[in-house]
């Protein structure tokens, strides 16, 4: 899922409140950028829009990335790099017609490494990983990927934090107003969910959203959980190829 996951939570709410005018170029620029997972504009997208775009505050540079992390957004900048949709962006793509916001949220996990990273490569764990590369796949026609910690709740791949050993339902785990906050913060609460991950975290992320999917509900074991994944990627991998040659 972005430059999304960089923002303050208090975007999202701005940008519904005031809306500038588009051009019929920005707007296709929203709407395409809404079609991949990180909200990366196509390079058809010229630069001129992208920069405007950027003033808005609709556009900023791949947050994915270590080395543009924290940078600003100049032209220059976005000429090298491309640019994003930021969180407001997202948020005034689906407004403009974008596809309903498709979230796929996984589960954190217990190997983890042992210093401070990015969220993205703090959990080393097989079935993490996993659920991860089954979202990725999930995702190719747009949306984001969000990581449910324990410790943290909704988590973007590029957030910094420090290892825990903590699980869902532990003391001081967090609970379901805590991600209820972080949704309503992202301006998250209409989008598509499919929550990847045991029942303890589905269950979590429930109360939040009680119409989301949940593929690996009723699994008997991690074994079971990671042959549904198999079939949820070759399946989704199918329907891409599909959708592609017609």
């Amino acid at each position: 899922m972005t430059a999304h996951h960089e923002h303050a939570p208090s975007g999202p709410r701005s940008a519904r409140l005031t809306r500038p005018r588009l051009t019929p170029a920005h707007r296709r620029a929203l709407l395409s950028g809404a079609k991949d997972p990180l909200g990366l504009l196509p390079k058809s997208v010229n630069l001129r829009t992208t920069v405007s775009l950027a003033g808005l505050g609709y556009v900023g540079l791949d947050q994915s990335k270590d080395c543009l992390q924290g940078r600003e957004a100049t032209k220059e900048a976005l000429e090298v790099w491309g640019g994003a949709l930021t969180e407001e962006g997202w948020v005034r793509a689906r407004a403009e017609g974008a596809s309903p916001f498709r979230i796929v949220i996984v589960g954190c996990g217990k190997a983890k490494q042992d210093r401070r990273v990015t969220a993205g490569t703090l959990y080393t764990g097989s079935f993490h990983w996993a659920c991860r590369y089954t979202g990725m796949e999930l995702l190719r026609d747009g949306g984001r990927l969000y990581i449910l910690s324990a410790a943290h709740g909704l988590l973007d791949l590029d957030t910094e934090i420090e290892p825990y050993d903590l699980t869902v339902g532990d003391p001081g785990s967090v609970n379901a107003g805590v991600v209820r906050e972080q949704v309503l913060g992202r301006s998250l609460e209409d989008a598509k969910v499919t929550v990847l991950a045991g029942s303890r975290y589905v269950d979590l992320v429930r109360a939040v959203w009680p119409d989301l999917e949940a593929p690996l509900s009723g699994a008997r074991g991690i074994g079971e959980m990671k042959q549904r994944l198999g079939r949820i990627r070759r399946d989704a991998h199918l329907r891409h190829i599909k959708a592609a040659t017609n």
